[in-house]
C-alpha cells in the first residue's frame, strides 16, 4: 500500500475508534434526561446502555471473524455505516420515536460499534512493521483512552449547548464523522489480508451470540456482596444455567467447524490465555473511572456535576501515556509497558484509597489521578493489542482482537457490581452517623413536660426522602436542616396539646414559647454545618477507601499476572 493511502487509512480507523469509543460515554449523562422526556422509570432506562453493552459484546467475535473472511477495510466501512444508521435512529427517536424504537437503533448502532475498534486495531497493527508496532498502536490507544474519559464530558457540554429537550444531538454528532470516515475509506483500495474462502460457521455464530447474552445479562445483575442470595434471583440463574448447558455444545461445534467463530486453540496458548486473562483484568480495573466524579466532588465538597472535569485530567495523562508506551514497547517490550502501567494504577489507588479518602485534599486527588491516568494509558489497549497482534496467526488478527476486546467487555460487566458494593455497604450507616451530629432537642423548661425527645419522631415525607437519596456534600446540611424542622413542626401540635393549662412565666403565650424553643433549635443545628458536611464526606469516603483499594488488587493481580508473560515475540501455532 502506498504511503499516502495507508496515512488515509490511519486518519480513518483513529476516527472510526474515536466515535465508537466516545459513544459508550456520552450517553451516560443523559440518561435521566432521556427517561424523563421518553417518560420512562429510571431503572427501566439503563436498558438504553445495557441493551447497547450486551449486543456489542456480540457483534464483536462476528465482526472480525468476517473482517478476516472478506477483508478488514471492508467489513470497517460497513460497520462504519451501520453505526451511523443506528445513530440516525437513536436521534430521531428523541423527536418522532417512544422508547422501544430508541433500544432498536441502539442494537443497530451496537452492531455496527463493534467491528469498530478489533477490526481498526488489527489493520493497524499489520499495516506496520514490527519495530514501528508499538507506536502505531499507541496512537490507538490515546485515541480510544481520551475519547472513552472524555464521553461524560462532552456529553454533558453537548446538552449544555442544545438543551436537554434536544438530547437527540448527542447522536446526531456521529454523523459527520460517520460521513467523512466513509468518503476517505472510499478512495482507498483495500489490500488487507484475507482468508481463503470457506464455510461461515453460522452454528457456532449463532451459540457463541447466546453464550454472550446470557453470561454477560446474567453477570450484570449479580450482587457479588450478596452473592448467594442474588444468585437465586430469576434474573441471574436461569441465565447462567443456559450459559452452562450451551458451553460444552458450542465447544463441540467449534471443533468441527471448517474455520470456527472463535479460534479455541487460543485458550491452549500460555502467552494468549494470559493476555486475555489481562484484558480481563484491565476491564474490571478501568470501571473504577466511572466512581472518579463523585469522589472528587465529595472530596473537594463541589455539587454534583462538576466532578466531570476530574476525568478529563485523567484523560491527558492517559492520552500522553498511551502513544509514549507504544514507543517504549519498540525499544523495549510490552511485558514492560504493562508492569509500569499496572504499578502505576496500584500506586494512584492505594494514594486515593489510603490518603485522600482519609484525608481530603486537592493535592492528593491530582497526584492520585496523574497515576491511574498514566495506568490507563499504559494498560487500556496498547501492550495487549501488541501481544495479541504477535501471538495470533496472520489471517486472524481481526478476530483475535475481537476475542480480546470481548473478554475486557465482560471485566466491564462484572467490575461496577463489586465496587458499587463497597459505597452501598458504607452508605447504610449514614443515617445514624447523621444522627449523632444533629443536636438532641430540648424542650422548654415547663413543669410536666420532659426536657429530651427523639428527634426522629413522626413521618417523613417522599419529598425529603428524595432529598436525603439524591444529597451531596453540599447539600446534605441543607437535608438535614429541613428534615430537623420537619420533625419539629410534627411534633409541635402534641407539645401544644402538653402545654395546655401549664403555667407560663410572665407575658409569655404557648405560640411565642414554641417559636422561641423552634428557632432557637434550629440556629443550634446551623451550628454544626461543617460537622453534617465532614461526618457525610467521612462516611461516603470509607465507602471510596474500600473501593480504592479493591481497585489497588485488582491492578496487584494484574501486576503479578504480567510477570509470567515470556519475552518471547514467538508465533502461536496451530
Amino acid at each position: 500500500m502506498k504511503k499516502t493511502s495507508k496515512n488515509l487509512m490511519l486518519i480513518v480507523f483513529l476516527l472510526g475508534i474515536f466515535i465508537g469509543a466516545m459513544d459508550t460515554g456520552i450517553v451516560s449523562p443523559a440518561r435521566t434526561v432521556i427517561a424523563n422526556s421518553l417518560n420512562i422509570a429510571s431503572n427501566t432506562s439503563v436498558w438504553m446502555i445495557t441493551i447497547y453493552t450486551l449486543a456489542y459484546a456480540v457483534s464483536m467475535p462476528i465482526a472480525g471473524k468476517i473482517a478476516d473472511k472478506f477483508g478488514k477495510q471492508k467489513i470497517f466501512t460497513i460497520s462504519i455505516i451501520v453505526f451511523a444508521i443506528g445513530s440516525l435512529l437513536c436521534g430521531l427517536s428523541n423527536f418522532y420515536g417512544n422508547f422501544s424504537f430508541l433500544l432498536i437503533a441502539r442494537v443497530i448502532q451496537a452492531i455496527g460499534g463493534g467491528g469498530i475498534m478489533p477490526i481498526a486495531t488489527a489493520y493497524i497493527g499489520e499495516s506496520f512493521p514490527p519495530e514501528k508496532r508499538g507506536t502505531a498502536l499507541g496512537m490507538v490507544g490515546a485515541v480510544y483512552g481520551i475519547s472513552t474519559t472524555l464521553g461524560p464530558t462532552i456529553g454533558s457540554a453537548l446538552l449544555s449547548a442544545v438543551g436537554n429537550s434536544n438530547w437527540g444531538f448527542l447522536f446526531f454528532i456521529n454523523l459527520p464523522i460517520c460521513l467523512i470516515v466513509v468518503l476517505i475509506s472510499s478512495r482507498c483500495k483495500d489490500e488487507t489480508i484475507t482468508k481463503a474462502p470457506s464455510k461461515m460457521d453460522i452454528k457456532g455464530s449463532i451459540s457463541l451470540s447466546i453464550l454472550i447474552l446470557s453470561l454477560m445479562y446474567g453477570l450484570t445483575n449479580v450482587d457479588f456482596h450478596n452473592f448467594t442470595n442474588s444468585i437465586k434471583s430469576t434474573t441471574v440463574y436461569p441465565y447462567f444455567i443456559v450459559f452452562l448447558i450451551l458451553l460444552p455444545i458450542f465447544i463441540l461445534i467449534e471443533k468441527k467447524a471448517e474455520d470456527p467463530i472463535m479460534n479455541l486453540n487460543y485458550f491452549k496458548d500460555k502467552n494468549i490465555a494470559i493476555t486475555l486473562l489481562l484484558s480481563f483484568i484491565v476491564g474490571c480495573g478501568m470501571m473504577g473511572i466511572v466512581f472518579i466524579p463523585q469522589f472528587g466532588e465529595n472530596v473537594l465538597k463541589i455539587k454534583t456535576g462538576s466532578g466531570g472535569y476530574l476525568v478529563t485530567l485523567m484523560a491527558i495523562f492517559s492520552g500522553i501515556a498511551a502513544p509514549l508506551g507504544g514507543k517504549l514497547i519498540d525499544k523495549y517490550s510490552a511485558k514492560f509497558i504493562l508492569i509500569l502501567g499496572f504499578g502505576s494504577t496500584f500506586i494512584g489507588s492505594l494514594i486515593l484509597a489510603l490518603v485522600t479518602a482519609k484525608n481530603p485534599t486537592a493535592t492528593s486527588l491530582i497526584i492520585a489521578l496523574a497515576f491511574m491516568g498514566l495506568g490507563m494509558g499504559f494498560t487500556m489497549g496498547t501492550p495487549l493489542n501488541y501481544l495479541m497482534q504477535i501471538y495470533a496467526p496472520k489471517d486472524e488478527t481481526s478476530s483475535a482482537q475481537s476475542t480480546l476486546s470481548l473478554v475486557r467487555s465482560i471485566g466491564v460487566a462484572i467490575s461496577p457490581n463489586i465496587l458499587v458494593g463497597f459505597l452501598t455497604s458504607s452508605v447504610k450507616d449514614m443515617p445514624s452517623k447523621l444522627m449523632e451530629v444533629i443536636p438532641t432537642v430540648k424542650l422548654p423548661n415547663v413543669p410536666g413536660i420532659p426536657q429530651n425527645i427523639n428527634i426522629g419522631q413522626g413521618s417523613i415525607s417522599p419529598e425529603l426522602l428524595d432529598k436525603f437519596k439524591n444529597a451531596d456534600v453540599t447539600t446534605i446540611f441543607d437535608a438535614c436542616k429541613d428534615f430537623s424542622n420537619s420533625m419539629i413542626n410534627n411534633f409541635i401540635p402534641m407539645l401544644k396539646a402538653k402545654m395546655q393549662g401549664t403555667k407560663l412565666p410572665p407575658h409569655t403565650t404557648v405560640d411565642s414559647l414554641i417559636t422561641n424553643w423552634k428557632n432557637d433549635y434550629l440556629a443550634q443545628v446551623d451550628a454544626t454545618r461543617i460537622s453534617i458536611e465532614n461526618t457525610f464526606q467521612s462516611v461516603l469516603n470509607s465507602g471510596f477507601s474500600n473501593l480504592f483499594m479493591a481497585a489497588a488488587i485488582i491492578a496487584l493481580i494484574g501486576f503479578i499476572i504480567t510477570l509470567l508473560l515470556k519475552g518471547s515475540t514467538k508465533k502461536f501455532s496451530m
